[in-house]
């Protein structure tokens, strides 16, 4: 929280938010968009075990934005953009069991890059007056002890932390 709130430059604040969410989860992956012209940017992208970092310092993501609608109805199929549209959090086990939702473009990263990507937790950010700013997502929580992909648990030091995040992407 400290860290957060005396953090200047907002490209550090960005990766600090998937840094220390994918530390308290014990995620593999962390994603962070922020909302713009009604699509959501990708503007970090963290992967420990496929040793990817794009956004802020890394190299440049040239993944396309999500966009919120499509034809004017809201766009309710990705995940992201559902939890931002409804403001409310998402947990899923296991994403290619998951329904409602279409992961195709998650599978699609999967085939090329060898990785199998289960759990996700996707949360909006909201700013001071509930509306939204970005979405984090974070992505195979790991069992400390097994290693094994788990299903995120509830927890209250992620809540605070969303919190925090929200309060200082929102100052900028």
């Amino acid at each position: 929280g400290v860290a957060l709130s005396a953090e200047k430059n907002f490209d550090r604040l960005l990766e600090t938010v998937v840094v220390e969410s994918q530390k308290l989860t014990n995620a593999d992956g962390g994603t962070l968009y922020l909302l713009e012209e009604q699509k959501l940017k990708f503007v970090i992208l963290r992967n420990t075990s496929l040793n990817i970092q794009m956004g802020g310092s890394g190299s440049k993501i040239t993944f396309y934005p999500v966009p919120l609608f499509k034809d004017g109805v809201p766009n309710e199929s990705n995940v992201a953009s559902y939890a931002a549209l409804k403001r409310q959090r998402i947990n899923i086990a296991d994403a290619y069991e998951a329904e409602g939702f279409d992961f195709s473009g998650t599978k699609a990263f999967d085939a090329r890059t060898g990785y199998r990507s289960k759990s996700f937790l996707t949360i909006p950010l909201l700013g001071k007056e509930e509306q939204v700013i970005g979405v984090l997502q974070l992505i195979n929580a790991k069992d400390s002890e097994s290693g094994e992909i788990v299903q995120f648990a509830s927890d209250d030091a992620l809540e605070a932390l969303v919190l925090l995040a929200s309060a200082a992407l929102d100052g900028y």
